[in-house]
């Protein structure tokens, strides 16, 4: 069987920025005397943006993505690698290889072995065929049975093979599953260690509250139920968020999900923002439909919050939520009255970790819109928007046909 030869890897440390901030290990040179640190995003060729993308987005929320082709360039020289990424604590790491990973290798192999098996097979058919059509014209001697005791220890020979080869063929499928099982128990561990703190802190708080609640004036006791309520919402949305990433692999779309009470939700957890602002916040009647509750929190709490911040300093947020009902979905429309999006950028603003404005005029990391649209789109349904400079915006997306309200 055929093994790819001279395999060149890279692997490249980067922070959550994606900014790549030390090269670890580069055997084709692509990067040679490279001045770091210098964003990833430039280093990527232009065919593989999109895909960079959506494998960044994948490492923040899975904390681990593997098996993506992105293409490199740096001085003309230009490199196909498979990645795989890793999210540790504050750095991603990402490594590539020319090479094909263990999953692809696995199913190259299935594939070579079958090929061969059935073409040996075939072929020594085809000699006992030949060798009986010469038995009819000739008599048996010691030559003949000498080619067919060969014929049969080839048989032989193949079979073991195959089953040689079956047998390494199960050793990886066992590896695969060990990986698999490993990613699952990683997600229940970062879940528990986020939530444990919460814990505490709801704890605590509850502990104090029954104590000195007699002793406390209104205001510190109504201080100390915000705090307590918060606690509890906080816990409420790590369970949902596990639960979320848990599905990202094969996304459920059977939870039944009342738009309104998302709407509520999301204004409760910006009424802080909201009163800052003295923002306006308006919305007809939404429909219940199937999906994710999490997934439309987040996309609703990331629309709501950009519709605050990008907006004239001085200036009252307006933000509308209107729904328009077809034959087959619902289209959801949230406008506002901010600074608006320039013609020429708004192919940009769904791009992972692309900023139209800088961090010093309006805090951010360029995350938000990115992952609205993968959630979106998780869910079967599209998202685009209208917007111009200095007028505000309006965002657009769909929703298949659930149960109404």
């Amino acid at each position: 069987m055929e093994k790819i030869k001279n395999a060149n890897k890279i692997i490249l440390k980067c922070n959550n920025q994606g900014i790549v901030t030390q090269i670890f290990l580069d055997t084709a040179c692509l990067l040679e005397n490279i001045k770091l640190p210098v964003s990833l995003h430039s280093l990527v060729s232009p065919i593989s943006i999109k895909e960079l993308g959506s494998f960044w987005l994948s490492i923040q929320e899975d904390a681990m993505e593997e098996n993506t082709v992105l293409a490199l360039r740096y001085n003309d020289k230009h490199t196909s690698y498979i990645f795989s990424g890793y999210l540790l604590d504050e750095t991603v790491l990402l490594c590539g290889s020319t090479e094909l990973t263990s999953t692809e290798k696995a199913l190259e192999e299935i594939m070579l072995i079958n090929n061969e098996q059935t073409n040996q097979i075939r072929l020594t058919e085809k000699k006992v065929v030949n060798i009986l059509k010469d038995v009819e014209k000739r008599e048996i001697n010691e030559a003949l049975l000498n080619d067919f005791s060969a014929l049969n220890n080839e048989l032989i020979n193949n079979k073991r093979e195959l089953v040689r080869k079956n047998q390494k063929i199960e050793i990886l499928n066992k590896e695969l599953n060990a990986v698999n099982q490993n990613m699952t128990l990683f997600t229940y561990s970062v879940s528990h260690d986020l939530k444990e703190p919460v814990r505490m802190v709801k704890s605590f708080l509850s502990v104090f509250h029954e104590k000195y609640a007699e002793s406390l004036d209104p205001k510190a006791l109504s201080y100390i139920e915000m705090a307590l309520d918060g606690a509890q919402r906080l816990n409420k949305m790590l369970t949902d968020l596990l639960e979320y990433h848990q599905s990202s692999g094969s996304f459920t779309t059977t939870e039944t999900v009342d738009l309104n009470e998302v709407f509520m939700e999301v204004k409760q957890i910006l009424q802080t923002e909201i009163e800052q602002k003295k923002a306006i916040v308006t919305s007809e009647k939404l429909p219940t439909i199937k999906g994710s509750f999490a997934g439309y929190l987040q996309v609703f709490q990331n629309l709501l919050s950009n519709a605050f911040k990008f907006v004239t300093e001085g200036k009252t947020p307006l933000v509308s939520i209107r729904v328009e009902e077809k034959d087959k979905t619902y289209t959801i429309m949230i406008k506002d009255n901010g600074i608006g999006i320039a013609e020429d950028q708004k192919h940009q603003v769904f791009n992972f970790f692309k900023r139209l404005n800088s961090p010093q005029q309006y805090e951010g990391t360029g995350m938000g819109l990115a992952m609205v649209k993968k959630s979106i789109e998780r869910m079967g349904g599209e998202v685009w928007l209208e917007s111009e400079e200095g007028k505000g915006s309006t965002f657009y997306f769909t929703i298949k046909k659930g149960t109404i309200s």
